[in-house]
């Protein structure tokens, strides 16, 4: 069996493809399998990933678009190694970044979840360079009450970056299209995982408007999967409820600054009303009430140039 098992799920991710496989190939460390699920793709997708000739690819091709929480399962199921890591069809790999997630895996054999810091890179291929944490040393151990603290307040963790020892890996919930993510890392650290962070760059994050991320960010629903993931936690561990309070109050307020960016009134309207279904409290905050007289009354333009006066009051 390999040691590692390269998971990605496929759809449409044709412009960028054959450059993402390519840093996954070009690892230094070799000991993996490559798993790939193409969910339909109506693009030159698998004709790209048929052009690699290497034994380590196991492609398969779900029988109808069963979205990518379903179809990051199915990579789960099929996966054999020791270790588990989810590859987006567009990102880049550092050619050290297995090597140097497994060294730490293996130097800490009691943590089971191992992630990094990250690089971004768009459409047209011009990066961002991140810099290490200041004052942080090589790694982090992070407690799983600390990751849980962090995670009440939104997903720091960035999913590209992270490596699973597969005996704590569970399935995702298919409930969710764009924060399962946020779901898994709650429930591993529920259950008592540390992890590990490492204060280095290992990887190239894409950051084009076609990612699910961006769909997901853009339409508000990231913010409704938000708030069900939260209402769900809380429920199946009532011993963290005296938390939710702080947490559903934190989601509304980055759900009114989202309504700053809103595209149409339609949108303005449904993030102030998830604003109030999130945290009621915000009825008594008069912050609401003027970004929902701005909302109506001028609507998106207006809310941008609040957020426009608002920049220039703090760079003053």
């Amino acid at each position: 069996m390999p040691k590692v098992s390269v998971l990605m799920s496929v759809y449409n991710k044709g412009q960028f493809l054959r450059e993402a496989m390519l840093s996954v190939f070009a690892q230094t460390f070799t000991d993996f399998e490559f798993v790939i699920y193409d969910n339909c793709s109506t693009d030159n997708s698998v004709t790209i990933i048929e052009e690699f000739i290497d034994s380590r690819i196991r492609l398969y091709r779900n029988s109808r678009n069963v979205g990518p929480a379903t179809s990051l399962n199915n990579c789960i199921e099929a996966a054999g190694g020791e270790y588990l890591v989810f590859f987006h069809g567009d990102d880049i790999w550092e050619e050290t970044f297995l090597e140097t997630n497994i060294d730490y895996l293996n130097r800490f054999p009691s943590i089971n979840v191992c992630h990094s810091l990250m690089h971004s890179i768009d459409a047209n291929g011009n990066k961002s360079f991140s810099q290490n944490s200041k004052n942080a040393g090589e790694f982090e151990i992070t407690p799983y009450e600390n990751v849980l603290g962090r995670l009440f307040k939104g997903c720091y963790v960035k999913t590209p970056t992270v490596v699973y020892r597969h005996n704590v890996m569970r399935f995702y919930d298919f409930r969710y299209t764009y924060a399962c993510d946020w779901d898994m890392y709650l429930h591993l650290a529920a259950s008592g995982n540390n992890f590990i962070v490492i204060n280095k760059p290992l990887m190239y994050y894409r950051t084009s408007a076609g990612n699910e991320t961006s769909a997901g960010v853009r339409g508000g629903n990231l913010i409704v999967e938000g708030y069900m993931v939260l209402r769900s936690f809380f429920s199946l561990y009532p011993a963290y409820a005296r938390f939710s309070c702080k947490s559903f109050k934190r989601l509304s307020d980055a759900t009114l600054r989202r309504a700053r960016d809103a595209e149409t009134r339609d949108q303005v309207n449904f993030l102030l009303r998830c604003a109030i279904m999130f945290s009621p409290v915000q009825l008594i905050n008069p912050g609401y009430y003027l970004y929902l007289f701005i909302g109506l009354i001028f609507g998106p333009v207006g809310l941008k140039l609040l957020k426009s006066s608002r920049k220039k009051g703090v760079s003053n």
